[in-house]
Order: C-alpha cells, then structure tokens, then sequence
C-alpha cells in the first residue's frame, strides 16, 4: 500500500496541470474586460469642475495620477480618484493653472474629497494673477474615509487669480521617510450661498468683515484686505478678519472708516476692537468731523493672541464723522509692512459701573463748556467749585471728577456767580445744561443779567442720583447778558450753613 502513495502523488499533480490548461483554454475563449474612466465622447465640459478624473479631467493636475477608488462608499461612489503623495517638503503643493482668471461671481465655494489617514492642515490658495494671494485652512481628520471639504472664496468675487494651490499637511516636513497619500477627488467650484442675505445691518458694528460691513473704509486696498482668520481662539473664532498693513516709517497712516453722516455715540460710546499682533505698540483711536477732534491713546500690551481693546467716547459729541485707528501710533523707525490683525470694530454700551478714564492730552478747549472739572475748565470755576471724586458713578454720570459747590442753606438766595464780562453769544449755543446729584431734592434756578435779565426754574430734583437740568435762553438772543448766575435751592432757607451739591458737564448746547 506505501508503495502506491508516490504513484498517486504523481496522478493527483498531472490531473491539476491538466485541469489548469483546460481552464486557461476556455478562459481564452472570453474577452478581456477593460474599464477606462470615460468612454462618453459626448460630454459638455463644466470649466466649474476641475476634475473628477473620469468624464471631468478639464485641468492638468501634473502632481496627481488616476487610479481605481479604494474606497467606493456611498460618499464618493466614483470608479476613479486621483492619488498625491506628498514630499518632504513642509509648503509642496498641488499646482492648477487655470490659465484665465477664475471666474467666482457664482461658482465661489471650492470643494474637494479626500481620504488620507494624515491628520494635519489642509491649505487652499488663489494665487497667479493681480490680486494678492489668499487661502483658507481645513483641519483633516485622517480617520481614512471619505470627506468633502468646502472652502468658500465668495468675498474674493471681484479679485483676480489664475492659480488653484493645494497644500496637504500645510507646514509639516515628513520624517522617516514614510510617504503621506491622499486620494482626492471632484474637486469643483460650486454654488455661492449668501450666507448674509437674511442678516439684518447693526448700524453700531462698524465692520466684522463678515456679514457686517456697514461703513466704507478709505484706505487703499493694498493696506487692509480680507483673510481667513489664521489664529482663531476663545477670544475670536470667526471665519474672516482683516489684515492691516501699517507703514511703520510713516506715522500718519491709520485704518479709517467713513461714517458718513453724524454718527450718534449716545447709547453706544465704547468702541471696541480685537487685534492680533505679532509686536507690543502703541494705538490711538480718534473721532473726526464733528464740532471737535476726540483721541484716545492705549496700547497693545500682549502678542500672539487675540486681545479685544476698548476706547471709551462717553464724553464724545454725537456729530463725528470719521473713525481712525492707528496701529505703532507715533512710531516712524519700525518696518513698511508690519501686520496687524483686525476684527469685530463695533461701538457698545458703556457699562455704568465703570469710571469714564479721560485722556486729556491733545483736547481742545471747547468754551461753550464752562467745566467738566476733567479735561475741559475753561473759566477758572474750580475755584468757587472745586474738583472733588464723583459720589456716584453711574449711567448717569459716570465722569471720575466732578464739582463740588457748598451752599448757605440759610441764605435763600446766594449763588454761584460766573461773569463773562462781554456778552454771552446765544446765537446757536443757547441752551444751559448740567448734571447735578443731590442728597434733598431742591429746585435750581438759572438766570442770566447783565443786560435784559431772564429766569429760567427747574423742576425739583431727584434725591441720591445724578440729574440732568435743561433751561433754553433761545428767547435771550441779543439782549446783551454777560452774566450766568445759579441759585442751589433758590428761595429756601431751611438748610445748613453748609449745603453740599455735586455738579458736572456745565456746559451750553445748540437748541
């Protein structure tokens, strides 16, 4: 029986060959099935489809070659992809020339699948014509499935750029010689959707470079332009910031925005700004166009983040404008491109438990203020009234300094005297206004002599809080006063020898 073994062996093996050769002659008989990626002459070529590397090859993607789908999922069902290993190199990119300008009044959101298992950033670039580059960043999940990325270019319609660039795994070198593949496929400029449309103007937000830019801004195009916001964080993580470009040899060349007609800061005084910058320097924030110049100064005081800066124009007039930031304010020894980062400027309310801090330097004298016992005392009052703390800080009023004004409650009718000694101009500014904080509630009477005296009553005033009084001396044009006079609980005698008022912003006003 052992003896049979090493026969059958031998059978078994001639029986396979022969099996072998009668099924590769019949196999012979069949065609051989080849599959190319298109075989439709007749399809009308889509210049918004770069290429989905079957029917839509409509660009040289000279870094890319065609190869079956690894991965047919319902996501990406394509019988073809391209593949893309990626070099050494930490900015190599994929180049498409697109040999015209790329047309984005439409067709504005560039999107592309790809399937890697490389995490890292995926960088988008316009690039090759007038305008200047500009590129938008994807983080990639390398979880080795299909995914679309969407890039939207929609605020760069009317700019100029010829060149589509790619960047895999933007900024890394790859080590040990281990390639990064990425397949990627239907790579398309597709539909714009506004995704303002139905956003409604805050005529308060000057411009987030977004959906809410509602004033113009005058500088040249080539200072501030729009990006993708390369830094978001906490602080701010919107989609889209601005880039100023400062002229560090020049110190008069700050970011401005029209504000066409007299914008009104009475509800809204505090502006604020977020900036990312790479250097610590001084900023100012100045107010133009209205009846007086408003500056105030800060600083940037952190690097490499986010920072949102506030000015305070609480004791602003409302006819201003023109709005200008100036970043290296006063600087002319630093570099012609240094870059700040900009975003969200928008004026907000003040809030009421915070002091006014005032910048006094620069501030011209206003003389239809009489004092603000801050940064505008144009008579010499502060001797009478002297400067003291504010008892209240408050919506109302919330000035650091104010005046203090003591009284003879037993006099009925001492006052406050001011001569101007020529007669008072009430042409245009005729109407008296003050703040006044008082711990009883009194009446005021105003009265301007000296020429055909006029008397004017306030109402009685409100206890423990700041009050504005107003009396209009329109109906005194002319009549040759020089004289303001002001009695503190006129007519009454049943206080102290030593009756405290707190009183602030005296001052005239248009009628």
């Amino acid at each position: 029986m052992k003896k049979l073994i090493p026969y059958l062996n031998h059978f078994s093996i001639f029986l396979v060959l022969l099996i072998c050769v009668s099924c590769e002659d019949e196999f012979k008989r069949f065609p051989i099935i080849n599959y190319s990626p298109c075989e439709d002459n007749s399809v009308i070529i889509d210049p918004n489809i770069i290429s989905d590397f079957e029917c839509q090859s409509n660009y040289a993607i000279n870094e890319v070659e065609s190869v079956r789908n690894p991965s047919e999922t319902p996501l990406n069902s394509s019988k073809f992809v391209g593949i893309y290993t990626d070099t050494s190199g930490p900015t190599d990119f994929i180049l498409i020339d697109i040999d015209d300008t790329i047309d984005l009044s439409k067709n504005s959101v560039f999107k592309i699948k790809v399937k890697t298992e490389i995490s890292g950033e995926l960088r988008v670039m316009l690039d090759g014509g007038t305008s200047n580059p500009v590129f938008i960043s994807k983080d990639v999940e390398g979880d080795n499935g299909w995914v679309i990325y969407s890039f939207d270019f929609s605020w760069r319609q009317n700019e100029n750029h010829k060149e589509l660039k790619i960047f895999f795994n933007y900024g890394q070198e790859i080590l040990g010689g281990i390639p990064n593949v990425y397949y990627i496929d239907d790579l398309i400029f597709d539909n714009y959707v506004d995704p303002c449309q139905n956003v409604q103007q805050i005529s308060t937000v000057i411009s987030d470079f977004e959906c809410q830019q509602n004033f113009e801004i005058v500088n040249n195009p080539n200072n501030i332009q729009i990006i993708s916001n390369p830094f978001p964080d906490e602080i701010n993580n919107s989609v889209f910031v601005g880039v100023f470009i400062d002229d560090g040899t020049n110190v008069s060349d700050p970011l401005t925005f029209d504000l066409g007609t007299s914008f009104d800061l009475s509800e809204n005084p505090q502006l604020h700004i977020k900036i990312h910058s790479s250097i610590k320097a001084p900023l100012l924030a100045k107010l133009l166009g209205g009846s007086y110049q408003q500056n105030i100064s800060s600083n940037i005081v952190k690097t490499g983040e986010w920072v949102n800066y506030i000015f305070d124009f609480s004791n602003a007039n409302y006819d201003h404008t023109t709005l200008e930031i100036y970043f290296n304010y006063g600087v002319n020894n630093g570099p012609s491109d240094q870059i700040f980062y900009v975003d969200e400027i928008m004026f907000l309310p003040a809030p009421c438990d915070e002091p006014l801090n005032e910048d006094c330097s620069g501030v011209v004298a206003d003389l239809n203020i009489i004092s603000n016992w801050n940064c505008q005392q144009n008579f010499g009052i502060e001797n009478s009234i002297p400067i003291v703390s504010n008892p209240l800080i408050s919506c109302e009023n919330r000035s650091q300094s104010v005046g203090k004004y003591t009284d003879n409650g037993l006099e009925p009718w001492d006052a406050f005297i001011l001569n101007y000694e020529t007669p008072i101009d009430l042409n245009n500014f005729n109407k008296l206004k003050f703040k006044l904080y008082a711990s009883s509630s009194i009446q005021v009477l105003a009265k301007i002599e000296g020429g055909s005296a006029v008397e004017k009553w306030s109402d009685y005033s409100v206890v423990n809080s700041w009050q504005e009084f107003s009396y209009d001396f329109s109906d005194s044009i002319s009549k040759g006063n020089t004289t303001l006079v002001l009695f503190f609980n006129a007519g009454q005698n049943n206080g102290s020898s030593q009756d405290i008022y707190f009183i602030d912003e005296l001052r005239w006003e248009e009628n």
